[in-house]
């Protein structure tokens, strides 16, 4: 995999990862409740679930390479449309945030990671997401199993460190993620970097063919 490749990639998966989502929201909240350290549960459980939606993913993706080539590059220009769609809808909806602090009963790391599991497993549109992402950043001329393989390891460290950092800080974040207002303006601003990263890429594969 080209490093240029790599690197948008890497910008992409940033963007995204830094938008206050339900994982993000679940992870601090579980930081305030119960402390960081067994919010490495909640966080091992959302990346769990993500590997095997990549995973589900993969294979659909290699079984296209495979047996047709325009339908790949159907696929990737369906990528294009689908982050310039999400960037439009982090600009146009605005957040409904519940981050809820109440603390429970105490759990154990196995009840926090089925938690993050379910969380992240329980979005059908994930699959679709990683369908849609990865085909953008793929080479057809090289193996497409090694590159999925970077894609995901690069995914899935991105997102861990992201919500670790969020749970780290959710105590200062707290104020930040209840104020709806400014994570609506985050979200226009990543909304509005998404689209442009989606331009971009679009532009990039035309001239690579």
């Amino acid at each position: 995999m080209e490093l240029t490749i790599w690197l948008s990639f890497v910008g992409t998966v940033i963007i995204l990862a830094i938008t206050p989502g339900p994982s993000v929201l679940l992870a601090s909240a579980n930081s305030m409740k119960y402390g960081r350290g067994k919010t490495i549960g909640t966080i091992a459980g959302d990346l769990t679930a993500n590997l095997c939606q990549i995973i589900l993913a993969t294979i659909g993706l290699a079984t296209i390479v495979v047996h047709s080539g325009e339908l790949f590059q159907v696929i990737k220009w369906c990528g294009v449309a689908y982050l310039v769609y999400m960037g439009i809808t982090k600009i146009i909806t605005k957040p409904e945030i519940a981050l809820s602090t109440e603390v429970k009963e105490d759990r154990d790391f196995s009840k926090l990671f089925l938690e993050g599991f379910l969380m992240s497993a329980s979005n059908p549109k994930a699959i679709v997401f990683f369908a849609a992402l990865f085909p953008l950043f793929l080479n057809q001329a090289h193996a497409i199993i090694p590159q999925i393989a970077i894609l995901a390891v690069t995914f899935l460290t991105i997102d861990g460190l992201t919500l670790f950092t969020y749970a780290t800080f959710a105590e200062k974040l707290k104020s930040y993620l209840e104020n709806q207002e400014k994570v609506h303006l985050q979200n226009r601003i990543v909304g509005g970097l998404l689209i442009l990263s989606g331009v971009m890429l679009s532009l990039v594969k035309r001239t690579g063919h």
